[in-house]
């Protein structure tokens, strides 16, 4: 392996396979949780990944759950609208709708009283279900870092 196109060539086919992998593992997982309902998978993780990046201004929060719901709460950045899921996903905003609140009848969706927002209350993602899903997505992550490390490495 001299040649340093052919380490890339490596690296690429890896993060190919592995991407791919991970969606449909991630996907099948999160599957489960809502009864095969694809649409709803689709319209949880465009209000997750949503929900997430509010998450990630919350560094300066203290960290015991209160505190952290308190503030993810009173994000204005919190959720996302029946037309903004519509259109990131591509589902129609009628089935958005809908799915919306046989999502929030589980408890797995929420409205904002302040914005109308639909957003993943911390409650969801404590949920033992989800957290698994979650957990085991982050396990898949780390495998791929420590599989890319091993053969980013150049040759001895």
């Amino acid at each position: 392996m001299n040649d340093p196109n052919a380490d890339m060539t490596v690296l690429t086919r890896l993060d190919l396979y592995f991407s791919i992998r991970q969606f449909t593992r991630t996907t099948r997982r999160f599957a489960q949780i809502f009864a095969y309902d694809y649409e709803m998978v689709m319209i949880f993780f465009v209000v997750v990944e949503t929900c997430f990046q509010a998450i990630l201004h919350l560094g300066a929060a203290s960290t015991d759950r209160e505190s952290i719901e308190h503030v993810y709460l009173d994000t204005a950045s919190i959720g996302v609208s029946i037309f903004g899921i519509g259109d990131a996903s591509g589902i129609p905003r009628e089935t958005v709708r809908r799915k919306v609140k046989a999502m929030t009848d589980m408890g797995y969706l929420a409205t904002s009283e302040k914005t109308k927002n639909i957003y993943v209350p911390l409650s969801a993602l404590f949920d033992l279900k989800v957290f698994d899903a979650f957990r085991l997505y982050v396990a898949d992550l780390d495998q791929f870092v420590r599989t890319l490390n091993y053969y980013g490495k150049p040759p001895a």
